[in-house]
């Protein structure tokens, strides 16, 4: 099957997008074109400096508009090559104006792929005319009714990253030495992790949650930032100024005991790519319990305030039973919505489209 794909690429450092999650397993057995954002246009908060070239079958083919609505260049390569099916990912970051006057041109069968967490305002995005729909869950659905016809809206779950090949389970496995060795951790410490971009005010119960265990156990918070301000160290936080790849978060993870996730509530429907991406490491994920992580269940450990966050952080530590029953959901949960089987899903969808 020949795939054309409209997305963000390489953009963000860590945490691959949704695009790449799916776009990487597709072509070790399809043919597949990928349409990225020229580097110049690709500045929104989304994008991180890019730091490895990109794959040969990637297009910087449109330029992204400073904000919905506006026109912009995009790569005739789209409607004059001889693709089976167009997957548009992030529609409101593409210069639709330009697309809604190519569309008729591409013949390929074209699916969208939703992610914002509310219907824009825009009403000349929703005149682009899809075969299907794809989204996350049943809330994106019933918010999609209001706009595109309900036969043509699939739900196929956001995708995992496999189960890390070493399971690391405790501080007296060799792995964590040997990871916490390289890293330069400390050895014996109980370590509470984080990583992100997320506003510092996102870090108050955790930093509070240290402060308060500080006394209990032989601890250490380690935090890294990969821009923006920082919480001043202290004697049980350390902060470390890096912008990790993939394979770094998972060592990190594999060297900690917890991984505490900052996130604040929003209104907008959403979904967390970090919670997804990182339950194969197989370290428990605590995060509070907000609208991105609300369909999910055994699988993380969500607190409500402070002291429920205390309590659960100290049953984590001290029983392990709990410890392995929230990973083995956690792990069960990666084998069955691993990319490798979301992306399946994906072209089991465009087979039904394209006989259409």
């Amino acid at each position: 099957m020949k795939i054309a794909m409209m997305s963000r690429w390489n953009a963000t450092c860590g945490i691959s997008s949704h695009a790449e999650l799916v776009g990487r397993e597709w072509v070790k057995k399809h043919e597949l074109t990928v349409f990225a954002p020229t580097l110049e246009s690709a500045t929104d908060w989304h994008h991180n400096p890019i730091e490895k070239e990109d794959e040969e079958f990637v297009i910087r083919g449109y330029e992204q508009p400073e904000r919905i609505g506006k026109n912009g260049w995009i790569d005739e390569r789209l409607w004059k090559e001889d693709y089976d099916v167009l997957v548009i990912q992030g529609l409101e970051l593409l210069p639709i104006p330009t697309l809604l006057e190519k569309f008729p041109k591409i013949e390929a069968k074209k699916v969208l792929v939703w992610h914002v967490g509310k219907l824009p305002v825009y009403e000349d995005l929703y005149k682009l005319n899809f075969d299907a729909v794809v989204c996350f869950d049943f809330r994106f659905k019933n918010m999609l009714r209001r706009k595109y016809p309900e036969e043509i809206i699939r739900i196929i779950p956001f995708p995992c990253r496999a189960v890390a090949k070493v399971k690391v389970k405790v501080k007296g496995d060799s792995d964590k030495k040997r990871a916490r060795n390289e890293l330069g951790m400390p050895g014996e410490k109980t370590i509470l992790f984080s990583f992100g971009k997320q506003p510092l005010f996102e870090y108050k119960d955790y930093l509070w949650l240290a402060n308060e265990l500080k006394e209990k156990y032989d601890l250490r918070y380690l935090v890294l930032r990969s821009y923006g301000d920082s919480p001043p160290e202290s004697d049980f936080l350390e902060v470390r100024r890096e912008r990790p790849k993939y394979e770094e978060i998972y060592e990190y993870l594999h060297a900690s005991d917890i991984f505490l996730l900052p996130k604040s509530e929003t209104e907008n429907l959403v979904v967390s790519s970090t919670v997804f991406q990182c339950l194969g490491a197989l370290t428990p994920i605590v995060v509070p319990e907000v609208g991105y992580v609300e369909l999910m269940d055994k699988e993380i450990v969500k607190y409500k305030n402070r002291e429920d966050l205390k309590a659960k952080v100290i049953r984590l530590i001290e029983d392990e039973e709990l410890k392995e029953e929230v990973l083995r959901h956690a792990e069960q949960y990666v084998r069955e919505n691993s990319a490798e089987k979301i992306a399946e899903k994906f072209i089991r969808l465009f087979e039904d489209v394209t006989r259409k």
